[in-house]
Protein backbone atom coordinates (compact mmCIF):
# COMPACT_ATOMS: atom_id res chain seq x y z
CA UNK A 1 0.00 0.00 0.00
CA UNK A 2 1.09 3.74 -0.94
CA UNK A 3 0.66 6.99 1.09
CA UNK A 4 1.23 10.07 -0.50
CA UNK A 5 3.05 13.01 1.68
CA UNK A 6 3.25 16.58 0.18
CA UNK A 7 6.42 18.31 0.59
CA UNK A 8 7.85 21.85 -0.53
CA UNK A 9 10.80 21.83 -2.84
CA UNK A 10 12.76 25.31 -2.94
CA UNK A 11 12.51 27.35 -6.07
CA UNK A 12 14.07 30.18 -7.48
CA UNK A 13 12.45 33.28 -7.20
CA UNK A 14 9.93 34.12 -9.84
CA UNK A 15 10.72 36.81 -12.69
CA UNK A 16 9.24 40.70 -12.84
CA UNK A 17 6.93 40.99 -15.20
CA UNK A 18 8.21 43.58 -17.87
CA UNK A 19 7.15 47.01 -16.68
CA UNK A 20 6.61 48.04 -20.23
CA UNK A 21 3.50 45.62 -20.22
CA UNK A 22 2.44 45.55 -17.14
CA UNK A 23 -0.47 47.68 -15.29
CA UNK A 24 0.76 49.88 -12.43
CA UNK A 25 -1.04 52.35 -9.92
CA UNK A 26 0.29 55.17 -9.47
CA UNK A 27 0.56 56.39 -5.68
CA UNK A 28 2.33 59.04 -3.99
CA UNK A 29 2.26 62.60 -5.83
CA UNK A 30 -1.07 61.11 -7.35
CA UNK A 31 -3.55 59.92 -5.17
CA UNK A 32 -3.16 62.40 -2.41
CA UNK A 33 -4.94 59.50 0.04
CA UNK A 34 -2.22 57.35 -0.87
CA UNK A 35 -0.67 55.37 2.24
CA UNK A 36 2.63 56.64 3.62
CA UNK A 37 3.27 53.62 6.06
CA UNK A 38 1.31 50.30 2.76
CA UNK A 39 1.07 47.70 5.03
CA UNK A 40 -2.01 46.00 2.89
CA UNK A 41 -2.31 45.03 -0.76
CA UNK A 42 -5.57 42.50 -1.63
CA UNK A 43 -7.12 41.65 -5.20
CA UNK A 44 -10.50 40.80 -5.15
CA UNK A 45 -12.94 38.91 -7.49
CA UNK A 46 -13.78 41.25 -9.49
CA UNK A 47 -9.79 42.37 -10.12
CA UNK A 48 -10.65 45.45 -7.89
CA UNK A 49 -7.36 46.32 -6.07
CA UNK A 50 -7.28 47.19 -2.17
CA UNK A 51 -4.54 48.36 -0.31
CA UNK A 52 -4.45 50.12 2.95
CA UNK A 53 -1.22 51.84 5.45
CA UNK A 54 -0.83 51.74 8.96
CA UNK A 55 -0.02 55.50 9.65
CA UNK A 56 -2.90 57.73 11.49
CA UNK A 57 -4.05 59.39 7.73
CA UNK A 58 -3.85 56.00 6.15
CA UNK A 59 -6.61 54.01 5.06
CA UNK A 60 -8.44 51.65 2.47
CA UNK A 61 -8.15 52.65 -0.75
CA UNK A 62 -9.89 50.69 -3.36
CA UNK A 63 -8.96 51.14 -7.04
CA UNK A 64 -10.14 49.48 -10.17
CA UNK A 65 -8.19 47.15 -12.19
CA UNK A 66 -6.95 50.13 -14.74
CA UNK A 67 -5.75 51.79 -11.53
CA UNK A 68 -9.04 54.42 -11.23
CA UNK A 69 -9.62 55.31 -7.46
CA UNK A 70 -13.05 54.00 -6.54
CA UNK A 71 -13.77 54.13 -3.04
CA UNK A 72 -12.02 55.88 0.12
CA UNK A 73 -12.95 53.84 3.59
CA UNK A 74 -11.85 56.86 5.48
CA UNK A 75 -11.99 56.70 9.31
CA UNK A 76 -9.08 58.54 10.17
CA UNK A 77 -8.78 61.11 12.72
CA UNK A 78 -8.47 64.97 12.14
CA UNK A 79 -5.11 65.33 11.41
CA UNK A 80 -4.13 68.07 14.29
CA UNK A 81 -5.98 65.66 16.62
CA UNK A 82 -2.54 64.08 17.94
CA UNK A 83 -1.64 60.71 19.72
CA UNK A 84 -5.19 59.20 20.20
CA UNK A 85 -5.39 57.31 23.64
CA UNK A 86 -6.59 53.63 22.94
CA UNK A 87 -10.35 53.15 23.02
CA UNK A 88 -11.39 50.25 22.60
CA UNK A 89 -15.42 51.54 22.15
CA UNK A 90 -14.49 53.61 19.39
CA UNK A 91 -15.28 52.34 16.03
CA UNK A 92 -16.20 55.64 13.94
CA UNK A 93 -12.08 57.35 14.42
CA UNK A 94 -9.24 54.22 13.29
CA UNK A 95 -5.24 55.27 13.97
CA UNK A 96 -4.76 52.21 12.25
CA UNK A 97 -6.67 50.99 9.39
CA UNK A 98 -3.53 49.24 7.70
CA UNK A 99 -4.07 45.34 8.26
CA UNK A 100 -7.42 43.96 7.08
CA UNK A 101 -9.28 41.51 4.75
CA UNK A 102 -12.60 41.24 2.89
CA UNK A 103 -15.23 38.93 2.94
CA UNK A 104 -16.68 39.50 -0.42
CA UNK A 105 -19.76 36.75 0.02
CA UNK A 106 -20.66 39.01 3.24
CA UNK A 107 -19.59 42.23 1.63
CA UNK A 108 -17.67 43.06 5.23
CA UNK A 109 -14.34 44.26 5.89
CA UNK A 110 -12.49 42.75 8.77
CA UNK A 111 -9.80 45.45 10.42
CA UNK A 112 -7.63 44.44 13.43
CA UNK A 113 -6.65 47.39 15.86
CA UNK A 114 -5.85 47.57 18.87
CA UNK A 115 -7.12 44.94 21.16
CA UNK A 116 -10.15 44.02 18.48
CA UNK A 117 -12.09 42.70 15.14
CA UNK A 118 -13.54 45.08 13.46
CA UNK A 119 -16.21 44.12 10.58
CA UNK A 120 -17.45 47.21 8.44
CA UNK A 121 -19.05 47.45 5.52
CA UNK A 122 -17.56 46.75 2.21
CA UNK A 123 -19.12 49.30 0.26
CA UNK A 124 -20.16 51.61 2.59
CA UNK A 125 -17.78 51.97 5.50
CA UNK A 126 -20.52 51.32 8.37
CA UNK A 127 -19.58 49.36 11.19
CA UNK A 128 -21.35 46.67 11.95
CA UNK A 129 -20.19 44.29 14.68
CA UNK A 130 -17.01 43.74 16.58
CA UNK A 131 -14.74 41.41 19.79
CA UNK A 132 -11.92 41.27 21.68
CA UNK A 133 -9.88 38.13 22.52
CA UNK A 134 -12.05 35.48 23.54
CA UNK A 135 -15.29 36.90 22.07
CA UNK A 136 -15.22 39.32 24.58
CA UNK A 137 -17.22 42.62 23.72
CA UNK A 138 -15.54 45.88 22.77
CA UNK A 139 -16.78 47.88 26.37
CA UNK A 140 -15.01 44.89 28.33
CA UNK A 141 -11.47 44.68 25.94
CA UNK A 142 -8.81 46.33 28.52
CA UNK A 143 -7.81 50.09 27.39
CA UNK A 144 -4.07 49.36 29.06
CA UNK A 145 -1.01 47.61 27.30
CA UNK A 146 -0.94 44.15 28.01
CA UNK A 147 2.45 44.18 30.38
CA UNK A 148 5.75 42.88 29.31
CA UNK A 149 7.77 39.71 30.57
CA UNK A 150 10.76 38.73 31.35
CA UNK A 151 11.94 35.87 28.78
CA UNK A 152 12.86 32.76 30.43
CA UNK A 153 12.16 30.24 27.13
CA UNK A 154 9.27 28.99 28.61
CA UNK A 155 5.46 29.87 27.38
CA UNK A 156 4.01 32.87 28.67
CA UNK A 157 0.65 32.55 30.73
CA UNK A 158 -2.42 33.15 28.05
CA UNK A 159 -4.18 36.66 28.32
CA UNK A 160 -7.87 36.51 27.33
CA UNK A 161 -7.24 39.90 25.62
CA UNK A 162 -5.56 40.35 22.20
CA UNK A 163 -1.82 40.48 22.56
CA UNK A 164 -0.68 43.14 20.40
CA UNK A 165 0.65 43.29 17.72
CA UNK A 166 -2.00 41.80 16.09
CA UNK A 167 -0.27 41.02 12.15
CA UNK A 168 -3.27 39.21 10.59
CA UNK A 169 -7.01 38.21 9.83
CA UNK A 170 -8.14 35.26 7.50
CA UNK A 171 -11.25 34.15 7.10
CA UNK A 172 -11.80 30.26 6.35
CA UNK A 173 -14.22 28.67 3.05
CA UNK A 174 -16.02 27.06 6.48
CA UNK A 175 -16.24 30.71 7.69
CA UNK A 176 -14.07 30.23 10.95
CA UNK A 177 -12.17 33.49 11.58
CA UNK A 178 -7.94 33.22 12.51
CA UNK A 179 -6.53 36.24 14.37
CA UNK A 180 -2.61 36.04 14.20
CA UNK A 181 -1.01 37.61 17.89
CA UNK A 182 2.69 38.46 17.42
CA UNK A 183 2.10 39.14 20.98
CA UNK A 184 1.47 35.96 22.39
CA UNK A 185 2.93 33.41 19.64
CA UNK A 186 -0.86 32.51 19.29
CA UNK A 187 -3.85 32.28 16.57
CA UNK A 188 -7.23 32.64 17.66
CA UNK A 189 -10.50 31.40 15.86
CA UNK A 190 -13.76 32.55 15.77
CA UNK A 191 -16.85 32.36 14.16
CA UNK A 192 -18.01 35.49 12.26
CA UNK A 193 -20.14 36.20 15.05
CA UNK A 194 -17.37 36.65 16.87
CA UNK A 195 -17.62 33.56 19.27
CA UNK A 196 -14.92 32.21 20.44
CA UNK A 197 -13.66 28.66 18.99
CA UNK A 198 -10.06 27.76 20.14
CA UNK A 199 -6.29 28.88 20.20
CA UNK A 200 -3.50 27.93 18.23
CA UNK A 201 0.30 28.41 19.97
CA UNK A 202 2.84 28.54 17.22
CA UNK A 203 6.45 27.72 19.13
CA UNK A 204 5.02 29.24 21.85
CA UNK A 205 8.30 29.16 23.73
CA UNK A 206 9.72 31.89 21.70
CA UNK A 207 10.12 35.49 23.50
CA UNK A 208 6.65 37.49 21.76
CA UNK A 209 7.20 40.75 23.83
CA UNK A 210 9.35 42.57 26.51
CA UNK A 211 13.08 43.20 27.35
CA UNK A 212 14.18 40.65 25.30
CA UNK A 213 12.55 41.87 21.91
CA UNK A 214 13.34 44.47 19.20
CA UNK A 215 12.46 45.09 16.16
CA UNK A 216 14.05 46.57 12.50
CA UNK A 217 17.46 48.12 12.52
CA UNK A 218 19.09 50.90 12.56
CA UNK A 219 16.36 51.40 15.37
CA UNK A 220 17.26 48.57 17.78
CA UNK A 221 19.84 45.83 17.66
CA UNK A 222 17.79 43.28 19.54
CA UNK A 223 15.72 40.74 17.66
CA UNK A 224 11.95 40.75 16.49
CA UNK A 225 9.61 39.18 18.42
CA UNK A 226 6.65 36.68 18.04
CA UNK A 227 6.00 33.95 15.42
CA UNK A 228 2.52 34.70 13.87
CA UNK A 229 3.36 37.55 11.23
CA UNK A 230 1.32 35.83 8.42
CA UNK A 231 -0.79 32.91 7.54
CA UNK A 232 -2.08 31.44 4.49
CA UNK A 233 -4.58 28.23 4.16
CA UNK A 234 -3.98 25.29 1.47
CA UNK A 235 -5.82 25.48 -1.29
CA UNK A 236 -7.65 22.52 -1.39
CA UNK A 237 -11.32 22.00 -0.52
CA UNK A 238 -11.23 21.67 3.15
CA UNK A 239 -8.06 24.18 3.52
CA UNK A 240 -6.75 21.42 5.65
CA UNK A 241 -3.37 23.20 6.40
CA UNK A 242 -1.95 26.03 7.43
CA UNK A 243 1.40 27.94 6.84
CA UNK A 244 2.59 30.81 9.28
CA UNK A 245 5.11 32.35 7.90
CA UNK A 246 7.51 33.31 11.20
CA UNK A 247 9.76 36.38 11.16
CA UNK A 248 11.64 35.84 14.19
CA UNK A 249 12.65 32.21 13.92
CA UNK A 250 12.81 32.62 10.40
CA UNK A 251 10.69 29.87 9.67
CA UNK A 252 7.34 28.52 7.62
CA UNK A 253 5.36 26.34 9.95
CA UNK A 254 3.00 23.89 8.77
CA UNK A 255 0.18 23.63 11.07
CA UNK A 256 -3.20 21.12 10.71
CA UNK A 257 -6.24 23.68 10.03
CA UNK A 258 -8.38 21.63 12.52
CA UNK A 259 -6.29 20.44 15.33
CA UNK A 260 -3.69 23.75 15.68
CA UNK A 261 -1.32 20.86 15.99
CA UNK A 262 2.01 21.62 14.27
CA UNK A 263 3.09 19.29 11.43
CA UNK A 264 7.00 20.73 10.40
CA UNK A 265 8.47 23.34 9.34
CA UNK A 266 10.89 24.56 6.16
CA UNK A 267 13.43 27.61 6.07
CA UNK A 268 15.82 28.88 8.08
CA UNK A 269 17.70 32.06 9.30
CA UNK A 270 19.69 33.18 6.40
CA UNK A 271 19.88 34.98 2.58
CA UNK A 272 20.68 31.85 0.98
CA UNK A 273 18.03 30.42 -1.71
CA UNK A 274 15.71 28.70 0.51
CA UNK A 275 16.45 30.80 3.41
CA UNK A 276 14.38 33.54 5.26
CA UNK A 277 15.98 36.88 6.42
CA UNK A 278 12.66 38.28 9.09
CA UNK A 279 9.85 36.84 6.57
CA UNK A 280 6.76 38.82 6.94
CA UNK A 281 4.33 37.80 4.27
CA UNK A 282 3.10 34.69 2.67
CA UNK A 283 0.98 33.93 0.04
CA UNK A 284 -0.25 30.50 -2.15
CA UNK A 285 -1.35 30.97 -6.10
CA UNK A 286 -4.32 27.86 -7.11
CA UNK A 287 -1.71 25.50 -8.00
CA UNK A 288 -0.09 25.43 -4.27
CA UNK A 289 2.66 27.42 -4.90
CA UNK A 290 4.22 29.17 -1.94
CA UNK A 291 5.65 32.90 -2.47
CA UNK A 292 7.53 34.50 0.72
CA UNK A 293 8.55 37.93 1.08
CA UNK A 294 11.07 39.39 3.67
CA UNK A 295 11.98 42.60 4.52
CA UNK A 296 14.73 44.78 5.90
CA UNK A 297 18.04 43.58 4.36
CA UNK A 298 16.49 40.65 2.23
CA UNK A 299 14.00 42.65 0.46
CA UNK A 300 13.01 39.67 -1.67
CA UNK A 301 10.05 37.06 -3.32
CA UNK A 302 11.10 33.45 -3.05
CA UNK A 303 8.54 30.85 -4.84
CA UNK A 304 8.25 27.01 -3.52
CA UNK A 305 6.81 24.74 -5.19
CA UNK A 306 5.17 21.63 -3.27
CA UNK A 307 5.84 17.68 -4.40
CA UNK A 308 4.41 15.05 -3.89
CA UNK A 309 6.22 12.41 -2.58
CA UNK A 310 5.23 8.24 -2.28
CA UNK A 311 6.76 5.65 0.43
CA UNK A 312 5.69 2.20 0.32
CA UNK A 313 5.48 -0.08 3.76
Amino acid sequence: MRSAAATIRRGLPAACADPKSSNSIRGPGYIPQWPTALQTVLVDREGNVWVAGTAAQDSILKFSPDGKLLWDFGHRPPKDAGPLKEDNTQTDVLVSKGRFNLDQDAREIYLINWKRVLVYDMDTGAFKRGWGGHGMPLSEISNDPIPPYKWTGAQRTEDKNFVPDLHFVEIAKDGLVYVGERGQDRISVYTKQGKWVQDFYVSPNTPSRGPDCGGLPPNTKMPPCGTTYKMVFSKDPQQKYMFVADGTNDLVWILDRKSGKTLGSFGGNGKYAGQFHWINAIGMDSKGNIYTGEVEQAKRIQKFVPVVTSSSR
